[in-house]
Order: structure tokens, then C-alpha cells, then sequence
């Protein structure tokens, strides 16, 4: 129904049933994959209302915590919480106003946010080129804060219109991190201990610096099949983007793959 359907400025067709159901059941279920190109299948209604939608819907995790931490400091209760409840109050009290400001924020960086058509350029060469432009900025706010993958483009963050600068760079990596963090202060404030919840922090920070000194030991020292190339070792990781610095192309790979989430970060 796609064709069918407004905000399709780039005149996206149908997409095939099999790839429409099994892309419905990956957003749902939080998998994320994607066996598409976002910006040369969907329409921009559908990238809003199908994928940036269930990335805010699905935050079935934070709502599972709460009710994980509820069952340590609950002692007389016989119940641990409404599931819809915490949804709610997520979604309406901590997502949507971070990622208002969050998207502003990303916009100011240089990440589209339009429902206007795809942009033709012409290059140095003289030849054509179209750019995809969208609603990029609401997406990519969503989908880092809320850990998800699923970018807008095909590339994901690599691409220079999800993630333009260092400084967007290094804030998205921070949002991964943000409410998973968070929720240890939650604990501690929830079971009436904070030095419990600062103690899972800790945890969870020596196992992360760990993964990033391996990654980035991986990563610089590159691979054997390329040095017989006689190939520079910039990047050993395959896909690794070249625009930012090794350490942050390191850590923004290994924040998403900590947290459980393969997002391409520059």
C-alpha cells in the first residue's frame, strides 16, 4: 500500500510482501534487521509512522526493569506494577521530551529533518546525483536514546546525514548509554541503597572499558589477509567508516554491540 499512500515525494513502490512481513516482525519484536536500503524502498510515512513509532512503542525492556527493581524493593506489596502503566509514563515523561530536544539538537548538527522531495545536485564531475533527505533527525533521536537499530539511511550511522560531525558522533554514543545507566541510579534509589546501584555501574563500566581496549587492540593492529595486500592499516574492522578518529569509530561500534544493538557508528 505504500504507492498508495502521502508523503512519498521519491515515489517509493510496493514493497514485496515477504520483505514487508519479515521488516513488520523485526521492528515489533525489537530485532531491528534490516534487509533494505531506507532511503530506496520506503516513503517517508512509513519510515515515520512504521519504524520511528514501534522504536518508541517497544521500550518493553525499561518497562521490565522497572518491574525487576520493584520485585527487590517491594516487601509487602503482592504485585510489582502495570506493564501499560510504565509504558505510558515512559514513553510520555522521559522519551518523547528527550528526544524533542534531541532532534532539535541533531538538526542544529546538520541532519535533515524535512518531508520535502529528494535533492538533485550536480557534481564536480557534472554528473547527477539525487540526496536523500527526510525525516532523519526525529529517527536517529529515537533510535539511539531507545538503543534500537533501524536507520533511516542504509548505512546507518556512517552515513554523513545521520551522524554529520564528531560532536554528533560522541552524543550519540552517549544516549545509547544514557537510560540503560541511568536505570542503575534507579535501583539504588528504588531498594534504598544507591551504593548498590553505583556498584552495577561499576560493573557494567569495567566490562564495557575492557570490550573497547580489545576492540580498539582489534582495530589497530588490523588484519593479516590485508597487510599481504600491502594494504594501509587504517581500520581493521570491515565497514569501519574513515571520517572520525579510530577511537571513536571503536567506541561507537562497541557501545552499540554492548547494548545489545549493532548500529554503525562513525
Amino acid at each position: 500500500m505504500q504507492a498508495l499512500l502521502p508523503f512519498n515525494p521519491a515515489e517509493q513502490g510496493a514493497v514485496a510482501p515477504d520483505l514487508s512481513f519479515n521488516t513488520a516482525i523485526s521492528f515489533i519484536t525489537n530485532t531491528n534487521w534490516q534487509n533494505y536500503g531506507g532511503e530506496s524502498t520506503l516513503s517517508y510515512l512509513v519510515q515515520m509512522l512504521g519504524l520511528t513509532h514501534q522504536n518508541f512503542c517497544r521500550r518493553d525492556r525499561y518497562c521490565a526493569g522497572s518491574a525487576l527493581i520493584r520485585g527487590f524493593s517491594r516487601s509487602s506489596m503482592r504485585t510489582i506494577g502495570n506493564f501499560w502503566v510504565d509504558v505510558v509514563r515512559c514513553t510520555l515523561y522521559v522519551l518523547l521530551p528527550i528526544c524533542i530536544v534531541y532532534t532539535l539538537f541533531l538538526i542544529s548538527q546538520g541532519i535533515p529533518q524535512t518531508l520535502g522531495a529528494y535533492v538533485d545536485a550536480t557534481t564536480l564531475e557534472g554528473a547527477k546525483q539525487t540526496i536523500a533527505v527526510g525525516p532523519v533527525a526525529s529517527q536517529v533521536a529515537i533510535k539511539m536514546l531507545g538503543t534500537n537499530g533501524g536507520g533511516f539511511f542504509n548505512a546507518n550511522a556512517a552515513h554523513p546525514f545521520e551522524n554529520p560531525t564528531a560532536l554528533s558522533n560522541f552524543v550519540q554514543m552517549i544516549s545509547i548509554f544514557a537510560l540503560g545507566a541511568a536505570l542503575t541510579n534507579v535501583f539504588g534509589r528504588m531498594v534504598g541503597n544507591q551504593r548498590q546501584g553505583f556498584a552495577i555501574l561499576a560493573v557494567m563500566g569495567v566490562l564495557f572499558l575492557s570490550g573497547v581496549a580489545v576492540t580498539y587492540w582489534a582495530e589497530a593492529n588490523g588484519t593479516t589477509a590485508m597487510d599481504a595486500l600491502g594494504s594501509p592499516r587504517q581500520h581493521g574492522r570491515q565497514g569501519s567508516p574513515l571520517r572520525h578518529r579510530r577511537l571513536q569509530s571503536v567506541r561507537g561500534h562497541h557501545h552499540g554491540c554492548f547494548l545489545r544493538r549493532g548500529q554503525r557508528h562513525a
